[in-house]
């Protein structure tokens, strides 16, 4: 299920009603949701944002065996394999970690799983269409990261090179840094703006995108959620 997410992520970066990356409500909003989809959480994420970005990691294990449950009703193949296994590891977690150790490495988990990734697509371009011109899209949804530190440099582990990224998912973290000049000049060029900025600052951009999306009146017929293919959004 993660992996089909992150491909659409990856094929329709930032598109409303596909990206499953910007539906993440109901605890957090991305942009102004319809009425029926809305919910107190919207006006006070300003506030919860960093709470609620705790949670990725048990959401996440949710929903692993929330996906291992429906295969096996649906009967999939090798579907009970996957869920023993999942049961497994998790069983093993538990038996050689304490709650001490275990409960906080969740949290800290997605914390910081949230706050390397989010950033860099959550504050710049939104698209209500599927984009035709697919590199151009990657340009102006995504962020990069610019460290000042070796700190942030090792936490960050090469994502802060997340255009690079998008535009070369099957290419070693370790190659981005000889990579970024030459998307930079790719960038000119082709009359593209290379976005990037501090580790700070695109934080506050983050945070500045959940204030705003805060104060926003609902529209009605925004986009509701992730749909299950792009044709579904298409239908619509």
């Amino acid at each position: 299920w993660w992996s089909d997410k992150h491909n659409k992520h990856h094929a329709h970066t930032n598109e409303m009603g596909v990206d499953g990356d910007m539906a993440v409500g109901p605890l957090l909003y991305t942009y102004a949701p319809d009425p029926s989809d809305d919910t107190v959480f919207r006006k006070l994420q300003p506030i919860t944002f960093v709470p609620t970005f705790a949670l990725l990691k048990w959401l996440w294990t949710f929903r692993s065996f929330q996906v291992g449950v429906e295969a096996i009703e649906e009967q999939r193949p090798q579907a009970k394999q996957e869920f023993y296994s999942l049961m497994l590891h998790f069983g093993l977690l538990l038996t050689f970690f304490p709650p001490a150790v275990w409960i906080p490495a969740f949290f800290f988990s997605g914390l910081l799983t949230a706050l390397i990734v989010t950033p860099t697509h959550q504050n710049d371009t939104f698209f209500t269409q599927t984009q035709t011109d697919w590199v151009t899209a990657q340009f102006q949804s995504t962020r990069n990261a610019v460290l000042t530190n070796p700190f942030s440099t090792w936490i960050w582990g090469g994502m802060q090179y997340q255009l690079e990224h998008h535009l070369f998912p099957a290419m070693p973290r370790s190659k981005y840094p000889e990579l970024r000049p030459l998307v930079q000049k790719f960038a000119s060029e082709n009359g593209l703006e290379y976005l990037e900025s501090g580790e700070v600052d695109i934080l506050k951009i983050n945070w500045e995108l959940y204030r705003d999306v805060a104060k926003a009146d609902p529209i009605l017929g925004a986009p509701h959620g992730e749909m299950t293919t792009v044709n579904d959004k298409l239908a619509v």
